[in-house]
């Protein structure tokens, strides 16, 4: 296919994947990996700049893409295997499975277990139903859209697994957890840097369109009850708890080292030094607001301590 101009593309993940822009381009994965890591890491994860590089398919990877398929109305389909071909402890063990399996993936499909496949299911209707409650409907036809765009001279890219019509609605991103908190969120936001994605999907928006949107996150449980949260990062600069204004920091200083980066050929990995690391202020803290001194070993009790309690638990009615 040709190399897509910017603005709007409905293009299979696995070609947007592989970069199909005219020249290398900035993703969110590529943009995380820049500023928690290192230059050499992003480089790693290009597969236009990395001529060594695979796509990675993980059976844990399985069931979010499934659900992703399945709740979106959009992307790899998935399949279920055939018992017959399965181990006698129902395991995708034998020749024949792994076969099965290798060919399924060739072809673009995700190969799950039958049990699975209906766990698929009652996720999908789970959240579609929890979502109806807040108004949320996700159109199939504006699922996975590419928007690339030229953000501060760098090309980026960016799948937005559903982009409503209305230039009004926000923008919405699925991800599958094992906890939908809130407070569990906030974690797996800092963890993951999903405050750079946020922003950069909003900038490589904006620059495809013109329009400026909101930008949300679905997680979605992967066990049951499989209940969902939709959160919003905080985005008003005048607020004590503000993420976007910080994101937006960070998005900016990916493009600047992808930018400078690319422009060199050359991609550092950490820095060739010793460094001197220094405590989390919350580590020294807990550490200082341990009981310290206290025994490990109880001191043993005395004669009369012994005799009182011996004395405390006869039965009623036992004379001394």
């Amino acid at each position: 296919m040709n190399a897509p101009t910017p603005g709007l593309h409905f293009i299979d993940a696995d070609t947007y994947h592989l970069d199909p822009c005219a020249t290398p381009s900035l993703s969110s994965t590529i943009a995380k990996l820049l500023i928690r890591q290192s230059p050499l890491h992003a480089w790693t994860a290009s597969p236009r700049l990395n001529p060594a590089w695979e796509p990675v398919n993980k059976k844990t990877f399985d069931i979010g893409r499934a659900a992703h398929s399945a709740i979106l109305g959009k992307g790899n389909d998935y399949v279920a295997i055939p018992t017959d071909l399965l181990a006698a402890n129902g395991a995708a063990s034998t020749k024949a499975a792994k076969d099965w399996i290798e060919d399924a993936r060739a072809s673009g499909l995700t190969p799950l277990k039958a049990g699975e496949v209906d766990e698929i299911g009652a996720i999908r209707d789970a959240v579609t139903h929890q979502l109806a409650a807040m108004r949320i409907t996700l159109d199939p036809a504006r699922s996975e859209v590419a928007a690339i765009g030229e953000v501060g001279g760098v090309l980026c890219r960016a799948m937005v697994d559903n982009a409503p019509a209305d230039p009004r609605l926000p923008l919405y991103d699925l991800k599958t957890t094992t906890d939908a908190h809130p407070d569990a969120i906030i974690r797996a936001v800092e963890t993951y840097g999903y405050d750079v994605q946020a922003a950069h999907y909003l900038d490589t928006w904006e620059a495809a369109t013109g329009e400026k949107r909101k930008f949300r996150f679905i997680f979605v449980e992967k066990t049951p009850p499989y209940a969902c949260s939709v959160v919003q990062l905080h985005d008003d600069p005048d607020h004590e708890a503000d993420w976007m204004l910080t994101a937006r920091s960070k998005a900016r200083e990916c493009r600047r080292i992808w930018s400078e980066c690319l422009a060199a050929n050359v991609w550092p990995g950490y820095p060739a030094q010793v460094q001197i690391i220094g405590a989390r202020g919350w580590d020294q803290k807990r550490w200082a607001d341990k009981e310290i001194g206290q025994p490990i070993i109880a001191a043993k009790p005395s004669a009369e301590a012994l005799r009182s309690a011996a004395q405390f638990q006869k039965p009623e009615g036992m004379s001394q």
